[in-house]
């Protein structure tokens, strides 16, 4: 993926973001929830900081080197040529999608970008750290019949960015556009867990490809959102880890080695027999859906919200100037940047360790600041100024401590 598009992209993202909310408030409708648009844009800030810390940028390396060794052929830009690879990426990304649903190791990772119970243009940012690691596979083919790699990062990248628009509750139908392209309304059937929804509308751009292999189901009614076994946490960290540590509990419970392996490959309703067999999605409906909500003081969420910020521009920063910088010092700021995830969740949800892990942070970050200006004409005023703002708000975050409240507590009944 291009970083720079990506980067371009972030002002752009939250620009819309800002103006989805203003829709949906005038039209009464508060489902803009911050503890979860937090969590699914810290998701996003997680991703994008490692994939620029590892300057891995899955698939160009392996496309790369199958363009270079291994193509048939060698097609050169042109009309015909854009097209053909518009039309091949998002079939790789549709192939890829419905591979991710079901196989379940690789649902482990997708099943990230599914667990909000909102849906908004947050949620579109919501993706997994893992994903990259295997999703290039589905792309491969394309190197070898010969699009160069240039065009293919470029168009691999807007296929991704296409899809952003159409995790909104704000646009309804559209139409005749609805035949060919990939919608709101169709995307929202892919990410309800109403059973008749389930695994439908697989789609990056073009909703052709769902039409000719039976994976189409048309909005009947809005979708409840989510997944069958709810996260019930706000925390990036957990929300990555915790489909593996599912999948590993199952495979160690289950008595037959065949299914220990089968696990890992198998559906995500598939259960072994001796641990019940195969699940049954329950109906749901709207009104009897109880979301995961945590109760936090306005200091506690205006802290998190100023956190939020400072660590998009961080982000953004870094993806634009991450190759000028010692991995040493991209590695710090990546290490910061993860911690304020983790710290963002553990305020939101009262947890004792959150506010001194958040201190240590600016600790680190104030000798960080101090070494950026080490050798800067303005250096003092540079210095005292970072450690100013850190020593401000770790006070800030010291009048955020609460007691930690008992994880029955943190889940309440919410309607929609």
């Amino acid at each position: 993926m291009d970083a720079r598009i990506i980067a371009l992209s972030i002002p752009f993202f939250f620009l819309l973001i800002g103006l989805e909310f203003a829709v949906l408030r005038k039209k009464a409708d508060k489902r803009y929830i911050l503890h979860d648009s937090i969590s699914s844009l810290s998701c996003g800030v997680g991703q994008q900081m490692l994939g620029a810390f590892v300057h891995l940028l899955f698939p160009l390396i392996p496309y790369a080197f199958l363009y270079n060794n291994y193509r048939v052929t060698t097609l050169t830009p042109s009309v015909l040529t854009w097209t053909l690879l518009v039309l091949g990426v998002d079939l790789g990304y549709w192939a890829y999608h419905w591979a991710s649903h079901r196989v379940n190791f690789l649902w482990a990772m997708h099943v990230v970008h599914h667990q909000s119970e909102e849906y908004n243009l947050t949620t579109a940012l919501r993706q997994s750290w893992f994903t990259g690691l295997v999703s290039w596979v589905f792309y491969m083919p394309l190197a070898l019949v010969g699009f160069p790699a240039e065009m293919f990062v470029v168009v691999y990248t807007l296929d991704i960015v296409y899809q952003f628009w159409i995790h909104t509750r704000a646009v309804g139908k559209l139409g005749p556009l609805e035949w060919i392209m990939n919608t709101p309304s169709h995307h929202r059937v892919h990410h309800g867990v109403d059973p008749q929804y389930i695994d439908k509308n697989y789609a990056g751009i073009f909703i052709i490809w769902d039409r000719l292999f039976g994976t189409f189901i048309k909005e009947e009614r809005e979708p409840v959102y989510g997944i069958v076994g709810p996260l019930a946490s706000w925390n990036p960290f957990w929300a990555n880890v915790q489909p593996w540590v599912k999948l590993a509990q199952m495979s160690g419970a289950t008595r037959r080695l065949r299914d220990k392996i089968w696990v890992w490959f198998a559906p995500p309703e598939w259960r072994p027999k001796d641990l019940g067999g195969p699940v049954t999605i329950p109906e749901v409906s709207r009104e009897t859906q109880q979301k995961y909500r945590t109760p936090a003081p306005r200091i506690v969420n205006a802290y998190v919200v100023t956190g939020f910020i400072l660590s998009s521009g961080a982000t953004t920063a870094l993806l634009e100037k991450s190759k000028s910088l010692h991995w040493v010092e991209n590695l710090t700021i990546v290490a910061l940047v993860m911690i304020s995830l983790a710290v963002w969740s553990g305020l939101e949800e009262g947890r004792s360790w959150a506010v001194p892990l958040e201190v240590m942070k600016w600790i680190g970050a104030a000798a960080l600041g101090a070494w950026f200006f080490r050798s800067h004409p303005y250096q003092l005023i540079g210095t005292v100024g970072v450690i100013a703002a850190a020593v401000g708000l770790t006070i800030w975050v010291l009048a955020c401590r609460r007691p930690e409240a008992p994880r029955d507590d943190l889940t309440r009944p919410a309607t929609t």
